[in-house]
């Protein structure tokens, strides 16, 4: 005989929830998937982000690992309890978007006029830089940047709070005293 899952608001998490997982792989992939959308327009500052990768970029990653892989993916994860749910679904779905449209349209730039560009404005057919098109790249770059680190930061701390939470309601495990010599 096998019960029902616990019902959205209830305090356990729930054992099968495809949806966390699917949403907790996308926001793992996310960030592979804007580097691989900003290839087509590589320029000096992607080479200047790679730099910087090891220093920022790799560590926050691996957070984002960390948190999505212990609260959303785990079966018993403290992200999969009721309103917090709906709030990791809410961040990871803002960062995981947020940081794909930002590779999309990240402007980057060479040394000359016509290698100004973003994936956005190659697929539109702007050969040069200014143009309608580099600002509009330019706009929803700024928004994207804005919504990937909302949602991002949101997330992680969403997971360290529910961490914390679901660590507190665990029983203390029992104190034995040391042994007596002597």
């Amino acid at each position: 005989m096998t019960s029902a899952p616990p019902p959205l608001d209830s305090p356990r998490p729930r054992a099968s929830d495809p949806l966390m997982i699917v949403v907790g792989i996308v926001t793992i992939v996310a960030p592979i998937v804007a580097v691989l959308a900003k290839l087509p327009s590589f320029g000096w500052l992607m080479l200047i982000v790679i730099v910087w990768g090891f220093l920022v970029w790799i560590p926050g990653y691996a957070v984002l690992i960390i948190a999505v892989a212990r609260g959303m993916l785990r079966s018993r994860g403290a992200m999969r309890v009721g309103a917090r749910r709906t709030r990791s679904i809410i961040w990871a779905l803002l960062t995981s978007i947020g940081i794909v449209v930002l590779g999309l349209t990240l402007v980057d730039g060479g040394d000359t006029r016509e290698s100004v560009q973003s994936t956005l404005t190659i697929m539109l057919g702007s050969p040069t830089s200014p143009s309608a098109a580099h600002a509009l790249s330019e706009t929803i770059g700024w928004v994207a940047a804005v919504a990937w680190l909302t949602g991002y930061v949101g997330l992680i701390v969403e997971w360290i709070v529910a961490a914390e939470i679901a660590r507190r309601a665990q029983p203390a495990a029992p104190r034995v005293a040391p042994p007596q010599i002597g």
